[in-house]
């Protein structure tokens, strides 16, 4: 792997300039362990913290799923970005000017400058938008709505709302004037492609409602039609930095309230979140007018230790949270739910009953796998026939909770009891379930197990933490020792590590390989101790006299096997030149084979 100099010294410079406990502690609460911190890893399904952070390292780890790396791995991995993307991102955070193109070259640096140009449509759009909103007699009505839902001054200004006027070519005119490429706007979903040429807005006379992602970067839109037109709301289509599943509205602006609170309220709209926010309830986020994914569940629980559920208490509600439970039960996130009564959502509800109430309800929220439960009961009751079929509807949920054996054991106990039969006729049939995917978890590559001997475990150990030793080993017979496939690829990819790579840091070494090595890379990166200068080297001394010696027997014993071949063949030059080079060896010069 080649890297520029000048990538490998703004790499470098932005590496020390970003905490990596400030980074990751943002997403993942923390705790001390020794000279680590640890935590819930945010990539993989775990309760138990198997997720380690080394500070003097600047790495991490997780010993649950093998995924690991530097502060860069993180952010890209967290955020779904590119390297020159993470680069940009902890350069801008960290007050770290960037030289022109430092995010590198070629495919990487095109799709980061496509994502920027996509990002910069949204920016210049919400500030029309916004603007719009309070300054345009043609948003007077977009104005006399948000007063009658109840959304004062201050939270349209912190959440950017805007209004998109009820024209076919507002966007259309405004953006290139700003200087802006209406074919990123159109990848954007701002504006459509008319089919016999040239371009229309995508939103018209609706309230915006700028969505951010967890950088603070405006990737879509979510509309509310002011007139009863259809549809009601609208969100952005999904492009190359939007994606549904992986955003919830709010979050970023309530995050510090969700991490304070440990506890996030998930509402299923736009209006409900604004109407907690309005009465106190800060540490809230919603949806994008899609169901719960793995990809939400994982990123509320970098910020909160339970989730409520506060669904609307009509049918829709209580199927949207009877779907959510096999996906908090795989995360292993603790969840509850809220159903509010006859046809209120959050909105109406505070309108009518006040914040007070809505404490009092939250108080008493149910455990998610009692509400399904019971859900269960109200819709089949207790017959021999209805149980037969929560038992059946339950095998899915218990599937869910994966190979947590203590979770599966307690549930099938605890609800078997419930329905009067033996636990065993609950778990029947679940083995032949398929269990539901399971991000980052289950068998995978990175789990896999990476074959070393003890001698090549211990080199390569030295030699990741400190690569500036890996000529010198090699000079003194490395390779010669390093023979397992796992080990080879390592010790490969250190030698073509340049000086720079070397300077900036691991996120290079990491970069280049996959799997079972990769893992073993970044645990390594998380456990090695950072030895001073001379401790190092009484290492490094002592591993390179082991070397010549055991690379001596190593060679010896080759060329001798060697020479027994060629005796056998009676090739009789061979033999000669084989002899030599063993009465070399005993005469102490450095003989190659």
């Amino acid at each position: 792997m080649t890297t520029s100099p000048q990538r490998a010294e703004t790499a470098r410079l932005v590496k020390e300039a970003a905490d990596i406990v400030t980074v990751i502690g943002e997403h993942v609460q923390l705790k001390r362990s020794g000279a680590n911190l640890k935590g819930v890893c945010p990539f993989h399904a775990e309760k138990t913290p198997s997720f380690m952070v080394q500070p003097e390292r600047q790495t991490f780890h997780c010993f649950g799923c093998g995924e690991g790396g530097d502060v860069f791995t993180f952010v890209m991995k967290y955020h779904n970005l590119t390297f020159p993307e993470a680069l940009q991102e902890l350069a801008q955070r960290f007050n770290v000017t960037l030289p022109e193109r430092a995010g590198g070259g070629g495919q990487d640096q095109e799709q980061a400058q496509k994502r920027q140009a996509l990002l910069d449509a949204n920016e210049q759009a919400a500030i029309l938008y916004h603007r719009l909103l309070l300054e345009a007699p043609e948003a007077a009505d977009a104005r006399a709505y948000l007063a009658k839902r109840g959304v004062p001054a201050e939270l349209a200004e912190r959440f950017r709302l805007g209004y998109a006027p009820n024209r076919w070519d507002f966007l259309v005119k405004a953006l290139p004037t700003a200087g802006l490429d209406l074919e990123m706007a159109l990848a954007a979903g701002l504006i459509v492609k008319k089919e016999h040429g040239g371009f229309y807005d995508r939103f018209r006379d609706r309230v915006q409602f700028p969505i951010l992602n967890l950088s603070g970067q405006i990737v879509g839109f979510g509309g509310r039609i002011l007139g009863d037109g259809q549809p009601k709301y609208l969100n952005s289509p999904e492009s190359p930095v939007f994606e549904k599943g992986r955003v919830l509205f709010g979050l970023y602006q309530n995050r510090e309230a969700v991490r304070q609170a440990r506890r996030c309220l998930l509402v299923e709209g736009n209006f409900d979140l604004l109407a907690l926010l309005a009465h106190g309830f800060a540490n809230a986020a919603a949806p994008l007018g899609t169901a719960l994914t793995p990809a939400h569940i994982r990123t509320l629980k970098g910020y909160c230790d339970e989730t409520i559920l506060l669904f609307d208490g009509d049918t829709a509600g209580e199927k949207a949270a009877t779907r959510a439970v096999p996906l908090f039960l795989s995360e292993q996130v603790t969840a509850r739910v809220v159903l509010l009564p006859g046809s209120h959502d959050p909105d109406t509800f505070l309108a009518e009953y006040g914040a007070e109430e809505l404490t009092k309800m939250l108080a008493e929220a149910q455990s998610l796998p009692e509400f399904f439960f019971a859900s269960l009961v109200r819709r089949h009751g207790l017959t021999v026939e209805g149980k037969s079929r929560i038992v059946s509807e339950l095998g899915p949920v218990i599937a869910a909770i994966g190979d947590n054996q203590m979770q599966r054991t307690v549930f099938v106990a605890h609800f078997s009891e419930k329905l009067g039969i033996a636990p065993a006729q609950m778990l029947g049939g679940v083995s032949r379930l398929a269990v539901l995917p399971r991000a980052a978890s289950s068998v995978r590559a990175a789990d896999q197990a990476l074959t070393l001997s003890l001698q090549e475990r211990q080199l390569l150990e030295f030699l990741i933490a400190y690569p500036e030793y890996v000529e010198r080993f090699l000079a003194a017979g490395l390779a010669d020792l390093v023979t397992s496939s796992g080990a080879t690829e390592i010790l490969a990819r250190l030698q073509a590590l340049g000086g720079e790579e070397q300077a900036a840091g691991s996120e290079y070494l990491l970069d280049s390989l996959v799997g079972p090595e990769r893992a073993f890379v970044s645990r390594v990166l998380l456990n090695t101790p950072a030895y001073s200068v001379e401790q190092r080297e009484a290492i490094a001394g002592d591993q390179l006299a082991w070397l010549a010696r055991e690379g001596g027997r190593v060679r010896r014993e080759r060329l001798t096997r060697l020479l027994g071949e060629a005796q056998q063949a009676n090739n009789e030059a061979l033999c000669l030149e084989l002899m030599a080079r063993l009465r070399d060896m005993d005469q102490g010069q450095g003989v190659s084979v």
